[in-house]
């Protein structure tokens, strides 16, 4: 049961970071501030990801020290 949540979240956090925008600086760097509907999704989505981080960590934790990390 923990390895198929450890696989689920790793599945997830890679979506997750994969989903970001890149932060350019450059020409069109403030757009986001802009449009409050883009930094607010732009906010959930870091909030999911630190989640998913966060669970990912103490998945992989507890299975080591199950023993049970191939």
């Amino acid at each position: 049961m923990v390895q198929i949540l450890w696989l689920i979240c790793s599945v997830s956090l890679i979506a997750a970071i994969m989903i970001h925008n890149p932060k350019s600086q450059g020409m069109g760097g403030g757009q986001n501030q802009l449009f409050s509907g883009t930094r607010s999704a732009e906010e959930s989505l870091n909030k999911i990801t630190w989640g998913l981080v966060i669970t990912f960590f103490i998945l992989t934790i507890y299975r080591s020290s199950l023993g049970i990390i191939d």
